[in-house]
């Protein structure tokens, strides 16, 4: 019997050893080590996956299938790690401020953020805005902000899936993305975290597991259900 994908399991991270990841690299590489963005480690983001690992594992997906297309993969690498730019806890986020659609606005939080540090084009802001769609009204116009809202939800996903295998998520969304997602990589493809190939020492994970700090604090995640499974609490 195949073991399902979304089957708990200890989280791995890799790097595909291919002179790809060069260029990838040399198009965040001035985001990945930029204060600004470092402080993303220190925010949860979905279950054990830090916002900066998140956006990390979006922009590499970007870069990837924008490549793969002959599309603009240099803004889609750079929008995908500029993409959740927020700069704060989500999940405490409503107590705190009031707001009760982060979802809806903290894309213009990430793009006012970004353009306080760095020089984005036109196309990279379109898809840090309108990354959230079809929540956000207003839909992409460009092929490249299509794919980010499907990588970005493909990404959100995975990474809560390896915790929680019951899912609020569009099947048909996650199939069609999983599929392109394997022309791109291959037949072999499996989800795993994407880790730089250089510099990895200033761009390192925080050890913190932040899935185990909701745990014990109880602020972010519930019981719930017969199963006394754990369920998201958005």
């Amino acid at each position: 019997m195949k073991r399902s994908f979304f089957l708990r399991k200890k989280r791995t991270k890799s790097t595909v050893k291919n002179p790809e990841n060069e260029e990838f690299y040399g198009y965040i590489k001035d985001l990945v080590h930029h204060p600004a963005v470092l402080q993303m480690k220190k925010y949860p983001h979905h279950c054990g996956t830090s916002c900066y690992q998140h956006c990390l594992n979006v922009a590499y997906y970007n870069y990837r299938i924008c490549k793969f297309f002959d599309l603009d993969a240099r803004s889609a690498a750079r929008a995908g790690m500029l993409h959740d730019l927020f700069l704060y806890d989500w999940h405490n986020h409503r107590k705190k401020t009031g707001d009760p659609v982060h979802a809806m606005t903290h894309p213009h939080t990430a793009l006012r953020n970004a353009k306080k540090y760095f020089k984005l084009n036109r196309l990279e802001q379109e898809m840090i805005v309108k990354h959230m769609f079809p929540v956000t009204p207003v839909p992409p116009t460009h092929w490249e902000t299509w794919i980010i809202t499907l990588t970005d939800k493909y990404c959100g996903t995975c990474e809560i899936g390896r915790y929680y295998y019951r899912l609020w998520f569009p099947v048909g969304a996650y199939l069609f993305i999983k599929r392109l997602v394997k022309k791109v990589f291959g037949a072999e493809y499996r989800y795993q975290d994407y880790v730089l190939p250089f510099g990895e020492e200033a761009a390192a994970e925080s050890e913190v597991n932040f899935a185990k700090l909701r745990e014990r604090s109880g602020s972010g995640w519930k019981k719930g259900g017969r199963e006394k499974r754990r369920v998201p609490k958005y």
